[in-house]
């Protein structure tokens, strides 16, 4: 077949499907380049939008700590309280319950629990939360050895 021959539009028709193809892939890149912009703002939209809460430590309850009571041995008290989260190495008459809660973008809420045991019992509770109204019914008097360790300066006040 000759040059001749051809229709005198056959150029023209060509070139045709060649325009309607490279307006289609001008037509899929602003799709792709609109989908993408969606799906990063959607990510950085929930992305910075929400923070899980975080609780760590032992979790104290008052009731918990009513029912501690003076002269306590150390095994009845982890059986009230459980484990403490801090036992002082260099002094282990110390317990410390420590309870960190953070919900989404608050402030942490920090609460501290110290016990003190001198001699294998229970002698002071120090903390954020109050001594129950009962714990010093089985408390020696004035002037012996427990009343002196807390009011000469053994714990702090």
């Amino acid at each position: 077949m000759s040059l001749s021959l051809l229709p005198a539009c056959a150029g023209t028709c060509l070139a045709l499907p060649t325009a309607w193809g490279s307006m289609l892939e001008l037509a899929m890149n602003k799709l792709m380049l609109c989908a993408l912009t969606g799906a990063l703002l959607a990510t950085l939209n929930t992305g910075c939008a929400y923070r899980a809460d975080l609780a760590q430590g032992n979790f104290v309850e008052q009731d918990a700590v009513n029912t501690l009571s003076y002269g306590m041995t150390p095994d009845q008290v982890r059986y009230i309280m459980g484990t403490p989260m801090l036992v002082d190495p260099f002094d282990s008459s110390r317990w410390y319950y420590v309870h960190f809660l953070r919900e989404g973008w608050s402030s942490p809420n920090i609460k501290n629990l110290v016990l003190l045991f001198q001699g294998g019992v229970l002698v002071d509770i120090q903390g954020d939360f109050p001594k129950p109204a009962s714990f010093g019914a089985g408390a020696p008097a004035v002037g012996s050895d427990a009343s002196q360790a807390t009011e000469g300066g053994y714990l702090p006040n």
